[in-house]
């Protein structure tokens, strides 16, 4: 049983499938349709179509033999080896992969979740279109925050300057003394190239002490607090695993579960997570992308046909093949395979990629 189908577990159910043809698989989502978040932006600013990064779970799953159940786990019980699903539905595994994702992570910040709009699922990129769509009054507020300078924050900061020109002053705000903290160092220069030259203010040093229905409060890097009022604040600062309740204490480490170098759990090896719910050690930390979960959602599938035979699992080596960012409409930058590019062709050959 895979739980979860994102890029980590549509890879572990197509790869044991076609590794193992006679293996029963069944996967568990609770939604009805893959998200590829990657494009999500083009999506927003019309570049694509949303069903480019929507496709349905049933025609990804159609004819593989995959069975796909539209259910969310509730909890998952090791000594029987019993998932409990909403209503109180029950399956049984003998294997379990675990590739449940994340969601935003607001550090408890009051007025988040109440005054926030995010940026996770093509539900919210529409949702937020038709905030941003709104008029403005003459001499109202126009200024909109964009919270966390990571990938997602910068990129979402590029394609509002350029969908909306002069309608909004667009604000970027980073706890940290540089944005794009663990991307390559081309794509981290191009991006403040094109964030300087689009007239995005950004705001490093600074955190979040709370957001009201008007106001937004920041504290810079001297402990000063600021009071800005905004038209609207976006969340894309952090991202924490979601997990199902368990019957049996498992091992964490910074929230996620805590997993061997053959991906498994550390106290039970026929149960395996994949993706941003896991981690190896405090040593081993791999960036959150589709990138890693892909990887091991491949692996993980090498490791279960291994496992079922009583063979030596592998262990997993992350193979970096480098970064693609969008920076704004019809211009990315890429950092991979030795090859630095950016501009138009960078962002035609990012898509194609995708």
């Amino acid at each position: 049983v895979i739980v979860g189908s994102g890029f980590g577990g549509i890879n572990a159910a197509l790869h044991l499938r076609k590794s193992n043809p006679n293996v029963s698989i069944l996967v568990i989502d609770a939604k009805a349709q893959f998200e590829f978040k990657p494009l999500l932006y083009e999506v927003f600013s019309d570049e694509i179509k949303s069903w480019e990064v929507n496709p349905s779970f049933d025609s990804i799953y159609a004819n593989s033999g995959i069975t796909f159940i539209r259910n969310h786990v509730n909890f998952i019980d090791f000594d029987k080896n019993l998932l409990i699903l909403q209503d109180d539905v029950k399956v049984e595994f003998e294997y379990l992969v675990l590739s449940t994702g994340s969601s935003p992570n607001d550090f408890s910040i009051k007025g988040v979740k109440e005054h926030c709009s995010f940026f996770n699922t093509n539900k919210d990129q529409l949702n937020l279109k038709k905030i941003l769509d709104k008029t403005i009054n003459i001499g109202a507020n126009n200024k909109i925050f964009i919270i966390g300078a990571g990938p997602s924050g910068v990129e979402l900061a590029c394609k509002i300057s350029d969908l909306y020109k002069s309608k909004f002053e667009v604000i970027l705000i980073e706890k940290d003394a540089e944005i794009l903290n663990n991307s390559k160092i081309f794509n981290k220069e191009e991006a403040e190239k094109t964030i300087e030259k689009k007239n995005i203010k950004l705001m490093k040093n600074c955190s979040v002490v709370e957001i009201s229905d008007e106001q937004i409060l920041i504290s810079n890097n001297f402990n000063q607090v600021e009071k800005f009022p905004y038209f609207e604040v976006i969340w894309t600062a952090g991202i924490q695993p979601n997990l199902p309740e368990f019957n049996k204490e498992i091992q964490k480490i910074n929230n996620k579960i805590l997993i061997n170098n053959y991906l498994q759990l550390q106290d039970f090896p026929k149960v395996f997570a994949i993706g941003d719910i896991s981690q190896m050690d405090s040593n081993t930390s791999y960036p959150v992308t589709a990138q890693v979960a892909m990887q091991q959602g491949e692996h993980v599938a090498i490791n279960l046909k291994l496992l079922i035979n009583n063979e030596k699992l592998l262990p997993f080596k992350f193979n970096d093949n480098g970064e693609m960012i969008s920076l704004g409409i019809g211009e990315a930058s890429i950092s991979a395979i030795g090859l630095t590019l950016s501009g138009k062709l960078a962002f035609d050959l990012r898509r194609i990629i995708y």
